[in-house]
């Protein structure tokens, strides 16, 4: 495999950069990162600046950060592959971080070129680093960009609505009147029973067909008769002998 071509100016953030800001960046994308490689991968990749001019604003030494730069970097390509490495490998890594940064001296470049031509692997590293550094690059952009400003509005102009006309009123036809139900004719009625005839009494028989008086009637009325005439004849005695009367 052919060695990935190296870009001879990295990639850097547009305008100045606030150091504070990029270290926060950092920190947020590879939170595993020690302070010492947040620092350093933050003021040469993110703010631009020279590991010379690291140095003396921080006092670390040239060697202490050629280290922390290739263990910053190498975080960094974790976070977007896992690779499998050997010690030349972990050497290589080094030598690609140094070249970066335009610090790799002699025998460096020709130890480099060698290692590549034989390993596929530091190969892929290297195409992977400069994916990961431009992910980078592009997320910090993103962040500080400022949010757009939304332009006030102006208000709306009033809309005359003119008033609504009244509701007409619309005349609805009757509905057709349902014809009334016929009256059921009446019922025939039913033929009347025939009352039971009441006997009509008979006509009293005339005198002459009246049956003569038994003899036990005509003695009774008779003893009666008698009867009666002797009370009026003791009744008249009576009145006599009170009268002072005598025979």
């Amino acid at each position: 495999m052919e060695r990935a071509s190296l870009r001879p100016v990295p990639q850097r953030p547009s305008g100045p950069v606030d150091p504070a800001a990029a270290l926060a960046h950092v920190e947020g994308t590879l939170p595993g990162l020690d302070e010492a490689g947040r620092q350093a991968l933050a003021l040469v990749d993110l703010v631009g600046r020279t590991r010379p001019e690291v140095c003396a604003e921080t006092g670390v030494a040239e060697a202490d950060l050629a280290d922390a730069l290739a263990r910053a970097r190498k975080s960094l390509r974790r976070a977007v592959a896992s690779l499998p490495g050997s010690g030349w490998c972990e050497r290589a890594e080094r030598l690609l971080s140094d070249e970066l940064d335009g610090e790799l001296a002699d025998p460096g470049p020709r130890r480099l070129a060698a290692h590549l031509a034989n390993c596929d692997r530091c190969v892929e590293h290297e195409r992977r680093l400069w994916q990961a550094r431009d992910q980078l690059v592009l997320s910090f952009e993103q962040a500080r960009a400022p949010a757009p400003e939304v332009a006030d509005e102006p208000d709306p102009e009033p809309v005359e609505v003119p008033d609504p006309e009244p509701p007409r009123l619309v005349e609805v036809p009757a509905p057709p009147a349902e014809p009334e139900p016929a009256e059921p004719e009446p019922a025939e009625p039913e033929p009347a029973m025939p009352e039971p005839a009441t006997p009509e009494p008979a006509e009293p028989l005339p005198a002459a067909a009246e049956p003569r008086l038994s003899l036990r009637g005509v003695a009774w009325t008779a003893s009666m008769a008698v009867a009666v005439l002797l009370a009026i004849v003791s009744l008249a005695l009576t009145i006599y002998a009170i009268a002072g009367g005598g025979f």
